[in-house]
């Protein structure tokens, strides 16, 4: 964690001596907003003491969500032709879709005997805040559109809220459990790889598409059932965007 500190620490510290040293004509604010998407997850934990094995498992689906942003930059020509240095802060939300089961048995010399069995819809929602310090490189290509390319580093709060519905079967009836609520939170390192291209519309004034790979904070563990599935849900996004830069004098 700590090279993770150093490197975002560095990074910081290079885009605002860039800031300080660009002129008013070099700076621009730029909003985005799109689509995002969050990778789709299973996993499952066993437990065994002397006679009894539990088994704990979930699969979920993401659905289609969002991202929205902002950013603050400056062209850093006068170091290298191109390159462009920003601040941006973003917001991307999914939501989630899947089921869990617990099963409890023993496992005898005559079979298997289920002593118990707990199963249920599972519904949550997967949110990222983020602010990332970000170098893109724009390629001259004599046109209108420049395409781009770059990466960035960061800080990132990742958030699950959800609730798991139940009903548990034993060996004589079935239980209607009802519903449990759970959130998990974890903030720390993010980064995110990206590219795109921008067209200017009139002088200052840019719009553009892009792609984003973002990657955030893990979710670990993601669910209680009788135990803690103890997966760990990385953190993956992927997000087109559609972006207006407008140049600040």
């Amino acid at each position: 964690m700590r090279h993770k500190t150093l490197l975002l620490a560095t990074t910081a510290v290079v885009l605002l001596a860039g800031a300080g040293q660009a002129q008013a004509e070099d700076l621009y604010i730029s909003v985005l907003g799109g689509t995002n998407w969050q990778s789709d997850t299973s996993g499952a934990q066993t437990d065994t003491t002397t006679r009894l094995t539990t088994i704990t498992s979930f699969s979920e689906d993401a659905d289609t969500g969002f991202v929205l942003g902002g950013a603050i930059g400056t062209h850093l020509d006068k170091w290298v032709q191109g390159l462009r240095a920003e601040m941006e802060v973003a917001y991307r939300r999914n939501d989630h879709n899947g089921a869990w089961v617990n099963v409890v048995f023993d496992e005898t010399d005559t079979g298997i005997d289920v002593i118990e069995g707990i199963a249920g819809p599972l519904s949550a929602n997967a949110s990222n805040f983020s602010v990332m310090a970000n170098v893109w490189y724009d390629i001259e290509m004599g046109w209108k559109a420049k395409p781009y390319l770059g990466a960035g580093v960061g800080w990132a709060r990742s958030r699950l809220d959800g609730t798991a519905a139940s009903t548990t079967t034993t060996n004589c009836c079935t239980l209607l459990d009802g519903a449990v609520s759970f959130r998990q939170e974890n903030s720390g390192f993010a980064w995110q790889l990206g590219a795109g291209f921008n067209y200017e519309v009139s002088p200052g004034v840019n719009v553009g598409l892009g792609y984003r790979y973002f990657r955030g904070p893990s979710f670990d563990p993601i669910f209680i059932g009788k135990n803690f599935t103890q997966v760990s849900i990385e953190n993956d996004n992927q997000s087109v965007t559609a972006n207006l830069s407008i140049a600040i004098n």
